[in-house]
């Protein structure tokens, strides 16, 4: 038998996990992880420089103040404005960066749970010309976990961080 939650406070639950929405992870997820999908709460400000390679969809919703996300798409770089109040669907497998620069800010990110094998990428772009400079592929099991060391690792290394096109450093954190 499925096990059924009470309805939750979305304002309390907020209230009571506030001090958790901020850098450096800014983020909590919402329910324990069911077998379709993760409910993520996103608080600002951040600040990316990887792109995240979803093999699935992912659902924003931007509750408080307004965010954007940066993409990689066939046709070069494009930046999508979700703005307090608006939804929106980004494709799978579509290179993105969200960016969240106002203090406060607060988003509900939907993802599919991945099962066991999914693999799913970060890269890194050249500041200068565009062309990647880096990607890891990975099984993500727990972001707050699995995430730091990928970036930090990224960060650490100047040859991992120089464009091969056009001999660019990309900066690491940004």
């Amino acid at each position: 038998m499925t096990d059924v939650t009470e309805p939750v406070s979305f304002p309390g639950w907020i209230e009571e996990n506030q001090h958790l929405l901020k850098p450096p992870v800014g983020n909590k997820q919402m329910f324990p992880t069911g077998d379709d999908f993760i409910v993520m709460v996103v608080g600002g400000p951040n600040q990316r420089t990887d792109f995240h390679v979803d093999p699935y969809e992912e659902f924003f919703y931007q509750v408080k103040g307004n965010m954007h996300v940066n993409l990689m798409t066939p046709d070069g770089p494009q930046t999508v404005h979700v703005r307090e109040g608006q939804m929106w669907v980004l494709p799978a497998l579509m290179p993105h960066s969200p960016q969240r620069p106002e203090p406060g800010s607060i988003g509900v990110v939907i993802e599919r749970v991945r099962q066991e094998g999914t693999l799913e990428k970060f890269q890194w772009y050249c500041p200068g010309c565009g062309n990647r400079v880096h990607e890891v592929e990975l099984q993500v099991r727990d972001i707050v976990a699995d995430l730091p060391p990928l970036f930090e690792a990224f960060y650490a290394d100047e040859a991992a961080r120089t464009c091969d096109r056009c001999g660019a450093l990309h900066p690491g954190k940004g």
